[in-house]
């Protein structure tokens, strides 16, 4: 008999295809995807035999009645991961969660009671967090690289054919709009860096002027305890941006997350000429290193995104008994400063219709 976790995932959706059911299969030697679970029986059929699940469900109550299920891994959209993660773990399962956790914390504090109840692990997929520039930088501001933690700045964008031009996209629907679905990210990698965000800013412009979106460009500020995080999220151009500076009393990190690079700058207390081209030769010489490793990593199948990282972990935690990768905690504590930001969007710019 194998002993390997048995896996079933709810929602058989782009994340679920392309990042999730990818990386459960890098550490087959631990899981077995066990069924798949969706309301459209056509895509859950179609991705299970793609993937070679044994089993597929339209019903996560006839599938947890059906199969021993040792892990759900739900990536339904949001308004629905409170009902069913709970039903999950009181049905004896261990549970990791697409973001944002929940749409309210009420909700989150439901999930979190209801997997200390059962004595199941919960899990919050922070993917980015665990990215390895992003990993890297972390643990070199924690290590007094770039000297006391200051500030930082984020920079998301995606094309505006990916999200905002989709005017039937469920995600138009969270609170907020489209920011309930890329605003968790900038938060929960502000929160590995800030100390209890106490106050937040928001500002808002609609160049595509869409009666389904109402704004396509945010930038919002978060203030801690011990520093100040800024953001700018854009929908409304041409391209992919995903981009993280951190400040220090010493120095600054740069993370290009799309190239998958750290970058570290030292004190810079001078503009001569010689500085700016040391500086440049630093610059150089980190980003074609870090362009040779990754190569490298990714030639020998070593390279791992955030999913593949997160997930794995995830199930060690599992196997060992040990705190998952991110908690239910840890993503209470975005959804706390997420309703913050839209509260305070509703408030300057009034919510939008029912209609």
């Amino acid at each position: 008999m194998s002993d390997k976790l048995k896996v079933a995932v709810v929602g058989c959706g782009a994340v679920t295809e392309h990042r999730h059911i990818p990386s459960f299969a890098r550490i087959k030697n631990k899981v077995i995807l066990q069924a798949a679970c969706d309301k459209n029986e056509e895509l859950a059929r179609k991705v299970a035999q793609h993937y070679h699940i044994p089993k597929v469900y339209t019903s996560q109550t006839e599938m947890l009645k059906s199969e021993k299920i040792d892990i759900v891994d739900v990536c339904t959209p949001p308004q629905i991961h409170a009902p069913i993660a709970i039903e999950a773990l009181e049905n004896g399962c261990h549970v990791l969660l697409e973001k944002p956790m929940a749409l309210t914390v009420s909700d989150c504090d439901k999930m979190i009671d209801a997997a200390r109840k059962n004595n199941r692990k919960l899990c919050i997929v922070h993917n980015v967090l665990f990215h390895p520039p992003l990993v890297k930088a972390c643990k070199l501001v924690k290590e007094g690289a770039i000297g006391n933690f200051i500030g930082m700045r984020i920079l998301l964008a995606d094309p505006k054919d990916e999200m905002i031009m989709r005017k039937d996209y469920w995600i138009h629907k969270l609170p907020g709009g489209v920011i309930g679905e890329t605003g968790p990210h900038p938060v929960y990698i502000s929160l590995a860096f800030l100390d209890k965000v106490k106050a937040v800013e928001v500002f808002t412009k609609s160049y595509l002027e869409h009666p389904w979106a109402r704004f396509d460009e945010f930038r919002f500020e978060l203030d801690a305890d011990n520093g100040l995080s800024s953001t700018a999220i854009s929908y409304s151009g041409e391209r992919y941006a995903a981009e993280v500076e951190i400040f220090g009393s010493k120095g600054a990190l740069y993370v290009d997350l799309q190239s998958m690079l750290c970058i570290k700058h030292g004190p810079k207390t001078s503009l001569s000429q010689g500085t700016l081209v040391k500086t440049s030769l630093s610059t150089v010489s980190q980003t074609l290193g870090g362009i040779i490793a990754n190569g490298l990593k990714a030639i020998t199948g070593q390279f791992k995104v955030g999913h593949d990282t997160v997930i794995e972990l995830f199930i060690d935690s599992v196997i060992n008994d040990t705190t998952p990768p991110v908690t239910g905690e840890q993503g209470r504590e975005v959804i706390r400063v997420l309703d913050m930001i839209v509260n305070r969007l509703y408030e300057k710019y009034g919510k939008p219709s029912e209609n």
